[in-house]
C-alpha cells in the first residue's frame, strides 16, 4: 500500500482567512510603497501568489521562464515524468502579465533583452535567476514579516494549495494530483483529512432517479 511520505498537521497549511489576510497585506504593501520599494514588494506579491495559488514546488518556480506563463497556464519543465501544465486562476495570470509588462522590465539586468521570453520570470536581487535556497529564504522572510513565524516556508504554501484545491474543487483528486505533480493519488488524498464532507447530502445526491420520485 502506498503511504504518504509525511503526515499533515494543521500548522502545516494556512486557513482560508490567513490566505486572504496574507494576499491583502502584500497588495497593500505594493500600493503604499515608495517608488524605490515598489518593485521589490511587487515581486514579493508575485512570488507568494504564484506559489499559494498553483502549488508549485520551490524548484519549479525557480525554473519558470517568461514563455512558460500566459493563458492562465504555467508550463513546468523537469524530467519527462515531471513536465506538466499547471492551471492558475485568472487573477494570478493577470498579475504575472502586469509584472512582466511593468515591474520586470525595470528589474531585468543590463545586457538582457526584457522581451526575451527564454529568460527567467523573476530575477533575484543580484539580477540572476533564482535558485532554490535563495527563493526559500525570500519566501521565509516574506511570511515571517506577515506574522507566520516558525511556520514560514515554501512547503507551507504548497500544502495550503493542496487543502484549498481539495476543498474548492469538490474533492477532485485527479485534478489536484495533476496540479501538484504527485505520482500517486494516495499521496494527494492526505489533504482530504482537513475537509469536512456532508456525507448525508452526498448520499441524497446519488440516490433516486433524476426527474423521478420513489415516494409517489
Amino acid at each position: 500500500m502506498v503511504r504518504p511520505p509525511w503526515e499533515l498537521t494543521r500548522e502545516m497549511f494556512l486557513s482560508e482567512q490567513e490566505v486572504v489576510t496574507l494576499t491583502r497585506m502584500l497588495h497593500a504593501q505594493v500600493n503604499s510603497a515608495s517608488r524605490g520599494e515598489r518593485d521589490s514588494f511587487a515581486t514579493d506579491e508575485l512570488i507568494i501568489q504564484c506559489l499559494v495559488f498553483s502549488g508549485m514546488r520551490n524548484s519549479e518556480f525557480c525554473g519558470l521562464r517568461v514563455r512558460d506563463t500566459g493563458g492562465s497556464v504555467f508550463r513546468i519543465h523537469g524530467t519527462r515524468r515531471q513536465d506538466r501544465n499547471i492551471h492558475v486562476p485568472d487573477s494570478v495570470d493577470a498579475l504575472a502579465r502586469r509584472y512582466v509588462r511593468n515591474t520586470r522590465t525595470r528589474l531585468t539586468p543590463a545586457g538582457i533583452d526584457p522581451d526575451d521570453q527564454s529568460q527567467p520570470l523573476v530575477f533575484n536581487e543580484r539580477g540572476r535567476p533564482y535558485e532554490r535556497t535563495g527563493l526559500y529564504r525570500r519566501v521565509v522572510r516574506i511570511l515571517q514579516a506577515a506574522g507566520f513565524g516558525d511556520r514560514a516556508s515554501v512547503q507551507l504554501l504548497r500544502h495550503t494549495y493542496g487543502c484549498l484545491g481539495y476543498r474548492r474543487s469538490g474533492g477532485n483528486l485527479l485534478f489536484l494530483q495533476r496540479q501538484l505533480g504527485h505520482a500517486h493519488p494516495m499521496i494527494t488524498k492526505v489533504y482530504a483529512e482537513f475537509v469536512e464532507e456532508d456525507y448525508a447530502g452526498l448520499a441524497n445526491l446519488i440516490g433516486g432517479i433524476p426527474g423521478d420520485s420513489f415516494d409517489r
